[in-house]
């Protein structure tokens, strides 16, 4: 029997992880020369060219005439220029105790408040301002406090001014004049 010496290879040096890369030094500024003083640069603003009124021709003499209705009386009931009178524009005072203001005839109902908000608002509030023209009729709606929703504020005007009637403002003499309101419009579907 012969024998064989087999040398096995020493094993590999063990794995070490590598060193981490040293950091940066942050970079040493040189000192300088001290800043300049910032200096504003005054501001110079030109003078405005205001227009000189243009002069607008006035009557000579105001109240000259004879008609008491048409305003060119010294006095009278008309709407004229005379230094007194009841009409308006005419020195003296309008009777205001006898104004009405506008008054609802025909709101909203459930039905149109439920068509509105489409099941999205069971309540709510919302405000707008309108016109109520000598007709009775809403115009010129425009939102004054929303609802939270802006789908059922979109829709609110147009539903107003096609469904709310008025009974019209009248003045001093009973006749009938446009109006300016606020209208609130509360739901609980």
């Amino acid at each position: 029997m012969t024998t064989i010496a087999i040398e096995q290879p020493p094993p590999p040096p063990p794995v070490q992880p590598p060193k981490p890369a040293p950091k940066p030094e942050a970079m040493k500024k040189p000192e300088g020369a001290a800043a300049k003083k910032a200096e504003p640069t005054p501001v110079v603003a030109p003078q405005p060219k205001l227009p000189l009124p243009s002069p607008v021709p006035a009557a000579k003499v105001a109240g000259q005439g004879t008609s008491t209705q048409g305003g060119a009386a010294l006095a009278g009931n008309g709407t004229g220029a005379g230094g007194s009178g009841t009409g308006l524009g005419g020195g003296g005072t309008a009777d205001y105790s006898r104004f009405t203001p506008a008054r609802l005839v025909r709101n909203l109902s459930r039905g149109d408040y439920r068509s509105l908000t489409a099941g999205r608002m069971p309540t709510g509030r919302a405000m707008v301002t309108l016109r109520v023209e000598p007709s009775g009729q809403p115009s010129n709606c425009r939102l004054l406090r929303s609802s939270g929703d802006p789908y059922v504020d979109s829709g609110l005007c147009p539903l107003i001014t096609n469904r709310l009637f008025f009974s019209p403002a009248l003045d001093d003499r009973g006749r009938p004049i446009a109006y300016q309101l606020n209208y609130v419009a509360t739901w609980r579907l």
